[in-house]
């Protein structure tokens, strides 16, 4: 491809190689300097269309209580996003609000329990649940 003259190169300046569908590489003509030409090549894979990917879904726990203002934020974000967890109210059950301080220590609501690690404050709960939409 060198040894011709680079005018005479047809359009498109590159050649693609797939293998079973999938584009694994292209050679591409870069100029270099007057009449300078050299071949680039970029190899890379892709997935395959349509392949689904598991997203492992952590265990999660809510703790509220329906009193809080807080909680109510929670619960709110999780309605305008049509998506569900399960939930305990520490105010109607006394056994969940003792689970709640030996998982984190305090019986502070809203308290969203993420694979047995606790994490606190609305605003802080709703980041996470916006960041990982598919794990709930």
């Amino acid at each position: 491809m060198l040894d011709m003259d680079p005018a005479l190169i047809p359009p498109p300046y590159f050649d693609e190689m797939q293998i079973d569908g999938d584009l694994k590489s292209i050679a591409s003509l870069v100029h270099i300097y007057d009449d300078m030409f050299a071949v680039v090549y970029e190899e890379y894979e892709t997935e395959k269309q349509g392949r689904k990917v598991n997203v492992e879904k952590p265990k999660l726990l809510l703790y509220t209580r329906s009193s809080c203002p807080y909680c109510k934020k929670v619960n709110a974000y999780l309605t305008s996003v049509n998506k569900t967890i399960p939930s305990v109210d520490i105010g109607k059950d006394p056994d969940a609000a003792k689970e709640l301080i030996k998982v984190g220590g305090k019986k502070q609501v809203p308290c969203l329990v993420i694979n047995g690690k606790p994490l606190y404050e609305s605003n802080e709960i709703i980041k996470w649940l916006k960041n990982n939409p598919n794990k709930f």
